[in-house]
């Protein structure tokens, strides 16, 4: 007898049932690898991001969708239906930069030394993108003045909320304090 009949002849033997379970297990095994493989390549080959389960959500949703990476966050981003609508772009706010500048030049001459402050950043948060259309040299001194406000804010913070306190961040504050105080003044003279 040939190895094939022999086959043929074990399989008679098994009986419908065990038949039937032994097709299911290797579909589910067929499966189990042809998704492993294209996980493997999506993941190493294409060098995206994704989980297991996003394999299975690229496969079976219904709509297209677009997957993103960053190196902070992974999401499923849906194509979009319309065109997007185009916005002018506005005016840089001045006069309110000017007002939160003079905010913070008070905050740091009425310093008192003891409870760090934070001061405001929220205007030029906002408005980095369109500080493009102000001078060079005001644009860098902008810069330079929020980005020790920034530093100035996180000292606050450890001091504030985590009650952390120690006299290299004090020193630091005042340091930068008397940065910040300079630097703005100077600002507030060229927009002057």
């Amino acid at each position: 007898m040939e190895w094939w009949q022999e086959i043929l002849r074990l399989i008679a033997n098994l009986g419908w049932w065990r038949i039937s379970l032994l097709l299911a297990a290797s579909i589910f095994a067929g499966l189990l690898i042809g998704l492993s493989i294209s996980y493997l390549i999506m993941r190493f080959v294409l060098k995206r991001r994704v989980t297991f389960f996003d394999v299975f959500h690229a496969l079976f949703s219904k709509k297209p969708k677009v997957l993103t990476s960053s190196d902070s966050a992974r999401q499923f981003i849906d194509t979009p239906t319309a065109p997007p609508k185009v916005h002018k772009p506005t005016k840089f706010p001045i006069l309110e930069l000017f007002v939160e500048i003079e905010h913070n030049l008070k905050i740091v001459t009425q310093f008192s030394g003891d409870n760090p402050l934070p001061l405001q950043s929220d205007v030029w948060d906002a408005c980095t993108h369109s500080a493009h259309k102000l001078p060079v040299n005001l644009r860098k001194q902008l810069k330079e003045a929020y980005s020790d406000i920034h530093l100035l804010n996180h000292i606050t913070w450890l001091s504030t909320e985590l009650n952390y306190r120690s006299s290299f961040l004090d020193e630091l504050y005042e340091e930068r304090l008397t940065s910040v105080a300079e630097r703005l003044q100077r600002i507030k003279q060229n927009v002057e």
